[in-house]
């Protein structure tokens, strides 16, 4: 009896020692999950009522057009000017003159942190060498982890206050074979929300940024995009290098019925080509060229361009990054260029 009691009172102290020390965490834990439901359910709340007017205007932007070799410079040139910060998220990172760059300005003070996908087309050793580079130059940077994602497909640069943000990832092929798209952005909020993202992503924390400009996935990304095709009044232009969704394509097929115009730029190894022709989409291909940019552009007013594929997995399951704009100038650029490619 006398061992049992003893027993019974050492049972006690441990569970008094235990709940003492981790307490705290658990109800931290708690806390912070019970807050990011309550957010959940909140944006699911501001999405059912998502209209084209919550689409701000975002003024200071730039766009650009892949292949072209002066953007990889004017790219260079930017970070070698970077005066404070220089954040990376990146799927591939094997461009060289990029990579170089990010090491001189760590040598010079800059704050540079890198974030990159380790399992590129499931293997492993695609980024190593920018990795190991890294390393070796004592620039912090961290291999994509997440249970809230399966593969970080971002592609963007944060360089003090600009935004670069991509359709392809970091390689030559960008600069030199592929008809991507590219964004300078200044706009104060989207870089906010933009670093929020960045830090949550880089220090793996479960947790997800919303902003009605910015289309990012895994969180709520198909809901906007499904919108925009919804919504589509006369005319829809696409960028896509493939399109795996049955959902999307269903409501991409609807809008034919209600005679809005559909017009697709694809890639010429594009599996869904002859489907898509059969379906009567006007479809034009890139002969010389891989059509790689994601492209969203709505009765010429609203514009969807980011990294996220038109396909299940990009929309629900990768962490993806884009933006809506609805921006005069760069639209009617992003037509002028729709326009040259679809001759």
């Amino acid at each position: 009896m006398k061992t049992k009691h003893i027993n019974s009172i050492i049972i006690t102290i441990l569970l008094i020692l235990f709940s003492i020390t981790y307490a705290k965490e658990y109800f931290l834990f708690h806390s912070e999950w019970n807050e990011q439901t309550r957010k959940t359910e909140q944006t699911k709340t501001t999405l059912s009522a998502f209209s084209f007017e919550d689409i701000k205007e975002v003024e200071n932007v730039e766009l650009y057009r892949t292949p072209d070799k002066n953007l990889l410079k004017t790219l260079v040139q930017k970070i070698w000017e970077a005066k404070t910060r220089v954040y990376v998220e990146a799927y591939i990172f094997t461009e060289k003159d990029l990579r170089s760059a990010l090491v001189k300005a760590k040598k010079r003070w800059v704050d540079v942190k890198v974030l990159m996908e380790k399992n590129v087309y499931m293997a492993n050793n695609i980024n190593k060498k920018a990795y190991d580079e890294f390393v070796k130059n004592n620039i912090p940077v961290v291999w994509s982890d997440s249970t809230d994602y399966a593969l970080n497909h971002s592609k963007y640069f944060i360089i003090d206050d600009l935004l670069v943000l991509s359709t392809w990832n970091w390689s030559y092929s960008m600069f030199t074979k592929n008809r991507d798209f590219m964004l300078f952005i200044r706009d104060k909020k989207i870089l906010e929300k933009l670093l929020q993202t960045f830090n949550y992503d880089y220090t793996k924390e479960r947790k997800y940024v919303y902003d009605d400009n910015l289309v990012l996935s895994p969180f709520f990304s198909r809901e906007k995009l499904e919108f925009l095709i919804k919504n589509a009044k006369t005319e829809i232009k696409l960028y896509f290098p493939y399109f795996w969704d049955e959902s999307f394509q269903s409501i991409l097929e609807d809008k034919l019925d209600e005679n809005v115009v559909v017009k697709i730029i694809t890639d010429k190894k594009n599996e869904n080509l002859d489907e898509f022709k059969s379906l009567w989409f006007d479809i034009k291909v890139l002969p010389k060229l891989t059509e790689h940019a994601k492209i969203i552009l709505i009765d010429n007013k609203y514009l969807y361009i980011g990294s996220i594929n038109f396909s299940t997995s990009s929309m629900d399951k990768n962490r993806e990054t884009g933006i809506l704009l609805k921006n005069e100038n760069i639209i009617k650029k992003l037509n002028d260029f729709f326009w040259e490619d679809f001759k």
